[in-house]
């Protein structure tokens, strides 16, 4: 949470913590990447040169993916469940391209790729838009990762986490 919320020196002591309770450098890429849809590219920036003053390691590039909004409709659909339709429809309202970008980039190129489980992903997700106070979005992926395999205890922990 500290990464979304740009507070460097608590940002670089949960790097360390994490380091030192066994997470790789990989996975905390993985984590770290969750940020660009949800906080914005300038936190994301932020963190990861934090993790690589802190932990400097080579990250390989996955490339572009064929199929990126194909892939983040399937997936966006299996979060959101039977709302997935009223969803996009009223991103497509406030703007057509924010419903492509989500589906795209959101969904396609951040939450399908591996390293991370679909639900890991989501439960990061509930931290970060709680710790932003976006009560809204939060809720929706409380929900989104509810139906993806997390459970009530772990979704109050990551609620916790970022009170």
């Amino acid at each position: 949470m500290a990464a979304a919320l740009g507070r460097e020196r608590v940002l670089r002591r949960e790097i360390r913590a994490g380091l030192r309770a066994g997470a790789s450098p990989e996975r905390l890429d993985e984590t770290l990447l969750q940020l660009v849809p949800f906080a914005g590219y300038a936190r994301a920036i932020n963190a990861f040169a934090a993790l690589q003053d802190i932990a400097p390691h080579v990250v390989r590039g996955r490339g572009r993916a064929g199929g990126l909004r194909r892939k983040g409709e399937a997936l966006c659909r299996r979060i959101y469940g039977p709302v997935y339709g009223r969803m996009i429809s009223k991103m497509r309202r406030f703007h057509p391209d924010l419903a492509e970008w989500i589906l795209a980039d959101g969904y396609g190129k951040v939450l399908s790729r591996p390293g991370l489980s679909l639900r890991e992903r989501e439960l990061i997700v509930v931290a970060v838009l709680a710790a932003l106070k976006l009560p809204l979005q939060r809720e929706s992926h409380v929900r989104g990762a509810l139906r993806v395999g997390a459970t009530r205890r772990e979704v109050a922990a990551m609620l916790q986490i970022a009170l």
